[in-house]
């Protein structure tokens, strides 16, 4: 690119030499010269691609062609008025008085048709990579070295080289080199590189940890869990890289549009030089005229700018913690008309906690209380999802009569307390007559010496914005279908809470892929949002297969077109946003260049008939390269996008 530039400068330096100081009837051939051999500097790599796409037979006929085709022209008109120059010496150099004149010829016209294209094309590579660097940065992707533990000494390494079981130390302002399991410290782990969200989450010893997440407080010790290949990184890399590959239908529109577009300005050149010379008798000016056709009709505004707003589009989503696998998945969820979703891990978060307390005869604390006493020393899962993160001490040494019976609850004495917690049958077992609770969840009654106290209920936790996602999907025209294989009772609550337009319950995942096949029968676009390997065969088969929390899922990667990298709902509803806002982008850019070059050809054909009104080539190539760069900005402003929902 920089080489580019330099050439670039030379260019312009010649143009004005030629223009200003040899402008004389003496120095023509000296600035043909100058000219040809500048323009041949600039145009070399244009050349050898026209070269290679006839040896290929590959899109002869692009815009290299056409602006090789306008330059070899331009200096073809350039000899021809020279050996006669006499005769247009009026059109060649133009007097400014005192003996001083300017030379405004074709050389000059061909030199700066190229200087105009190479400067666009650097505006297109610097917008390209600067969208692809937006890309890479938003989930901070090389990780260069890691510092491995071996007979107590730490030893730096590449990351390829680290075998599972491997103990790498991990400080603070590091990055995470591969997936892998906390086995010493603690430390504040920044995951936005991964999730889109900026808030730090703590470690502990056994939690997971994924690789291109910060440091930001601690130190840690982590067991190699994955190769580096393997890694979330990795997997990032892979499905940015598929996402470039994977074509819009925009994109393949407009590979079709420049296969016939492309001929069709060529022919429109071809007839201008003709009508135009045989009405005229001005072959001169014909051929000049079907030149600037040439050049002003190269669709590279349109070809270039499509293809960088759908990548700028996965760029932005990739800031926002969402991975689209290609550009056709971006049309696809643009024109979703129902989404199937999974109820655990997608909609809850697929961990129980207490979400009702109801006591009877003593306050909410006191029964909470016996509650944690009562579950703490039990290994069964709803005991664990009671207690969380309480830490209750060592109370072992002050518990008598323990019992538990599996499957409906565990009594024992503690500090001359008769505690028990179970079913309603466990506690009336005991002698203990319960108040039976209406809600739905899992009914936890308590007993304290003989009498009841009071329930809780615990139910998996919703998910901060799985109704707002709800509602907004709702505003797109999107109709929402519950698939759970939860009991009836449940799925129905959470549909009339969040108000969810159809539900099927008790569900196998094979249940669940035969009606995601009846939906999928109706013409219509339909997604399907799952979260476990369970939801894999629906997440392949839809139209568009979403996954949720996929930073360390295998079959994320595997099965789903779009992976969702932490567990907010509402990404969903911010997917569709960006794949309209391509779209729209896409639009503007393809229907404001048709304009522009239309009114450009008009232009160019009624100069022969209005006096005082000339078209220079260079005219043309403004229309061109600088509508093209005006389309590439349009694309990269994408990637600023910001989403108020």
């Amino acid at each position: 690119m920089i080489f580019t530039l330099v050439r670039v400068a030379f260019g312009v330096i010649i143009t004005v030499i030629c223009v200003f100081v040899l402008g004389k009837k003496k120095y023509n051939w000296v600035r043909f010269g100058l000219y040809f051999g500048t323009f041949c500097f600039l145009a070399y790599d244009i050349f050898w691609k026209v070269i290679l796409h006839i040896k290929t037979r590959i899109k002869i006929l692009d815009h290299n062609l056409l602006l090789m085709i306008a330059g070899i022209g331009a200096f073809g008109l350039f000899i021809f008025h020279l050996v006669d120059f006499e005769k247009y010496r009026d059109d060649i150099l133009y007097d400014l008085g005192n003996n001083y004149t300017i030379a405004l010829d074709e050389g000059m016209d061909a030199v700066l048709v190229v200087v105009l294209f190479q400067v666009g094309h650097v505006i297109e590579t610097v917008a390209t990579n600067k969208s692809k660097a937006a890309v890479m940065k938003a989930v901070e992707l090389r990780v260069e070295t890691a510092n491995i533990l071996k007979d107590g000494n730490v030893i730096q390494v590449s990351p390829e080289d680290l075998c599972i079981g491997d103990k790498i130390v991990i400080k603070v302002g590091e990055l995470i080199p591969v997936d892998g399991i906390v086995i010493e410290g603690n430390a504040l782990v920044d995951t936005s590189s991964l999730t889109g969200e900026f808030i730090p989450e703590s470690t502990k010893i056994g939690k997971e940890v994924f690789s291109g997440c910060l440091i930001k407080e601690g130190q840690i010790i982590v067991e190699v869990k994955k190769k580096y290949s393997d890694s979330a990184v990795s997997k990032i890399v892979d499905l940015i890289s598929l996402g470039d590959a994977r074509k819009s239908k925009a994109d393949e529109l407009v590979d079709k549009f420049s296969r016939y577009y492309t001929p069709i300005v060529v022919i429109i050149a071809i007839l201008e030089i003709i009508i135009f010379g045989c009405a005229t008798g001005k072959w001169d000016s014909a051929i000049c005229q079907g030149l600037e056709v040439l050049v002003a009709g190269c669709p590279c505004s349109i070809v270039i700018s499509v293809p960088l707003a759908y990548f700028s589009a996965i760029g932005l989503a990739s800031k926002n913690g969402i991975i689209i696998k290609g550009a056709s998945f971006l049309d696809k969820i643009r024109e979703m008309k129902k989404l199937t979703t999974d109820k655990t891990g997608t909609i809850t978060k697929g961990s129980f906690s207490i979400q009702i307390i109801n006591p009877y005869n003593c306050s909410k604390d006191e029964l909470l209380d016996n509650l944690y006493i009562i579950e703490s020393l039990s290994n069964h899962p709803t005991a664990k999802a009671i207690i969380g993160e309480q830490y209750m001490g060592d109370i072992s040494g002050k518990i008598k009569n323990y019992e538990e019976k599996a499957g409906f609850g565990v009594s024992w004495n503690y500090e001359g307390r008769f505690i028990c917690a179970g079913t309603q049958a466990y506690l009336e077992l005991l002698g203990i007559q319960v108040i039976k609770a209406k809600e739905n969840g899992i009914v936890i009654y308590i007993g304290v010496n003989k009498r009841f106290m009071g329930y809780a209920i615990l139910a998996d936790e919703i998910k901060d914005n799985s109704k707002e996602m709800v509602e907004l999907l709702h505003k797109e025209k999107v109709e929402i279908i519950l698939l759970t294989g939860d009991k009836e009772e449940n799925a129905k609550e959470i549909s009339e809470k969040f108000n969810i337009d159809r539900y099927y319950s008790n569900l196998l995942p094979e249940q669940k892929l035969n009606i995601l096949e009846e939906e999928m029968n109706k013409k219509t676009i339909v997604a399907f949002v799952g979260d476990g390997i369970n939801d894999a065969p629906s997440i392949k088969r839809s139209d568009i297969g979403i996954e949720m929390g996929g930073i360390g899922s295998d079959i994320a990667v595997e099965n789903a077109d779009i992976v969702i990298m932490n567990d907010d709902p509402i990404k969903i509803y911010i997917a569709m946003k960006i794949s309209k806002i391509a779209f729209h982008v896409v639009i503007f850019n393809i229907v404001f260049s048709i304009i522009i070059k239309i009114g450009v050809l008009v232009l160019i054909n009624i100069q022969e008939f209005a006096e005082h009104f000339d078209f220079p080539m260079y005219f043309a190539v403004l229309a061109d390269t600088g509508l093209t760069v005006l389309m590439v900005l349009n694309s990269l402003f994408i990637l600023y996008r910001k989403f108020k929902y």
